[in-house]
């Protein structure tokens, strides 16, 4: 977003507001899976390719082609550049004709701010005085000989403490006389039949007044002037009095008028020239802003509804066992392999190429979604059937019954809650680690090793995953990834070099990919087989929409003038939030919901234990096979949630 000349407010509002509108992807075409694949058959254990699993490979797949093609429109956004802007003189002017806000024109390009219509608002003027104009402005521009007021005082009273004949009785009310002299005529300045009076005493006064912008020249420049003349709208004047005329000036051609100093002309609230400021800008900030915001937000609709979708896939073809475990954790470390090698490289590329430095990450994207898209196509052989045929008993009796959504979908809410705090956590950190990265003097391609940093030690992790969440459990794992964000956070907010940065990373094993092999076995476990799709749009939704937007605006709550100290107060904050979330997490589950909710031990049935012991050890020549249990019935069928 930078890179394109949108400034950092501009990128954290985009990053807040483009996860927020790609939950719809993974929203709409989860239900929609699972509503179209209702009645398209199944393999039945055969070879043949499943309607279901067609459908969804080709949605799959149309998610990964049009994330290829809208992130690639994203090179095609329009550069800007703005430089800082520079805050040029004001000066304000009045005489029996009209009054004159006169303004240092901007060097850049050598132009005068320019509006249509009257301009409305207020100038703080101080110091004004009297003097003698010209035509060319001479004495206007003339610097001012003091901050405070330069007008002509004078005593109401002589002082008389010299003189020879004895004072009078002097009252109290002539010591406040003499302590506080007033000015003979002060400056008037009359507007719309409103006259205001400037007294030494105040150190500012605000002016109402609209202006109007000068006739633009025929070549748009003022090359024959170094200020720009503003007149006010309506009538105006600065009536001078005789007497303070000839205190300024015995010159019978002197134009008599009043001058005065603009405070703060472009923080003055309501200021008239609250926005006139020299800048020089290439290009149009606000289209690219817009263009880059509508592009990006139809780009992460694509590739958050391509997540929910393999997800789904990898549930589906990986085929639960007996033992309640598949290989899920593999496929998602085989995708693991990517996120490792792949950033350094685009950071490297990026550093080789300046003028274009996104081309090459944005051309790998497009290439590698564009493979899988064809993959996808084309291998009619993935196991990708009816999602809930497989989960049948051998009488077609469902070994969940239907009415799991109303039994679990109060545990289904709180897991979506917690999945999306972690989410919160995980974006805090990840949506601004690139400019943290740059602030402590860091280069493009340790931004991408720091990628690296956490994802090699995820591989392993994830390859033997459902084992380890299965003898850890599900909460605790939860209770371990929010603990490791305390963590995280306290060494990011006490992190002076690069190196801290890349160890922190490091403990993203722990927050993130844990995280998201204990999301998705979860939910596999709690939604219905029918609704499997949902059931994996679901973490994503809460993981990486929800919390990532929310995770967006938390971290993007920074100073712009001191982003470092900043980004560090906002990770103090939210390392203490992660630590207490912890220990409430920790405290309710182990020693409310764990006691409460613990599976009760279930024995085999009764007639199969009949069975067994009538049968005497006899069996005529026959037997029968011994019926397996999913899960759900059984002991280890409970999980360790």
């Amino acid at each position: 977003m930078l890179s394109v000349g949108l400034d950092k407010g501009e990128a954290r509002l985009i990053s807040a507001v483009a996860p927020c509108i790609a939950l719809l992807g993974p929203a709409v075409l989860g239900p929609l899976i699972d509503k179209l694949s209702v009645g398209r058959g199944s393999t039945g254990g055969g070879t043949n390719p499943s309607g279901s699993g067609r459908l969804l490979r080709v949605i799959t797949a149309a998610c990964l082609i049009l994330s290829a093609i809208f992130y690639t429109l994203l090179l095609a956004v329009p550069y800007t550049e703005r430089h800082e802007a520079r805050r040029p003189e004001v000066l304000f002017m009045c005489d029996e004709d009209s009054a004159y806000v006169m303004q240092e024109v901007c060097k850049e390009d050598m132009r005068c701010n320019r509006w249509s219509g009257e301009k409305s608002g207020v100038l703080a003027v101080t110091a004004c005085e009297y003097g003698c104009a010209d035509e060319n402005m001479t004495w206007v521009k003339q610097p001012f000989t003091t901050t405070s007021t330069t007008t002509t005082l004078s005593p109401m009273y002589l002082n008389v403490a010299n003189a020879t004949t004895s004072a009078p009785e002097v009252t109290e009310d002539d010591e406040v006389r003499h302590a506080m002299p007033f000015e003979v005529n002060p400056p008037h300045f009359c507007y719309n039949g409103q006259c205001l009076v400037y007294m030494q005493h105040q150190a500012r006064l605000r002016v109402p007044l609209s202006l109007i912008a000068p006739e633009l020249p025929e070549d748009n420049s003022t090359s024959d002037s170094d200020w720009c003349t503003y007149r006010t709208a309506g009538p105006s004047k600065c009536q001078v009095p005789p007497n303070r005329l000839a205190e300024v000036s015995e010159d019978d051609d002197c134009r008599p008028a009043v001058r005065c100093q603009v405070l703060d002309p472009y923080d003055e609230p309501d200021g008239v020239l609250a926005d006139a400021e020299c800048r020089l800008v290439i290009g149009d900030p606000s289209y690219t802003f817009w263009t880059y915001l509508i592009i990006r937000i139809l780009s992460d609709i694509w590739p958050t509804a391509g997540l929910a979708l393999l997800g789904t896939a990898c549930v589906i073809a990986t085929r639960e066992t007996s033992l309640g475990r598949g290989d899920v954790g593999r496929q998602l470390a085989f995708g693991t392999i990517g996120l490792a090698i792949f950033p350094p490289l685009a950071g490297l590329a990026a550093e080789q190429m300046p003028d274009t430095p996104f081309l090459i990450p944005f051309v790998l994207h497009a290439v590698f979604m564009v493979i899988g898209a064809l993959i996808l196509l084309f291998d009619s052989h993935m196991p990708l059937s009816t999602p809930e045929w497989w989960w049948h008993t051998a009488t077609g009796v469902l070994a969940m019954p239907m009415n799991t959504v109303r039994r679990y979908g109060a545990e289904t809410a709180a897991v979506f809650a917690v999945v999306a705090l972690l989410g919160t956590l995980w974006s805090g950190i990840d949506a601004y680690l690139p400019w943290t990265v740059q602030e402590l003097n860091g280069t493009v391609t340790e931004m991408g090793l720091t990628l690296t940093a956490g994802a090699l030690p995820a591989i392993p992790a994830l390859w033997w995953a459902e084992a380890l969440v299965d003898y850890i459990g599900h909460s605790n794992v939860f209770i371990m990834a929010f603990t490791f964000y305390g963590i995280r956070y306290t060494g990011l907010a006490y992190s002076t070099d690069y190196t801290w940065v890349v160890v922190c990373e490091i403990l993203e094993v722990f927050t993130l990919s844990l995280v998201w092999v204990t999301a998705v076995l979860y939910f596999r476990h709690l939604v219905p087989r029918k609704y499997t799709a949902t059931g994996q749009a679901l973490p994503v939704i809460a993981h990486f929409c929800i919390g990532r937007c929310i995770g967006a605006i938390i971290g993007g709550m920074v100073s712009l003038q001191q982003p470092l100290q900043a980004v560090r107060m906002v990770y103090r904050s939210l390392g203490v939030v992660a630590l207490v979330v912890a220990a409430v997490y920790l405290g309710l589950y182990h020693l409310l919901l764990a006691p409460r909710c613990a599976a009760p031990a279930v024995s085999p049935p009764h007639h199969l234990l009949q069975g067994l012991n009538n049968t005497n050890g006899t069996t005529n020549g026959t037997y029968s096979p011994m019926r397996v249990y999913h899960e759900e019935r059984s002991r280890k069928g409970h999980f360790r949630y």
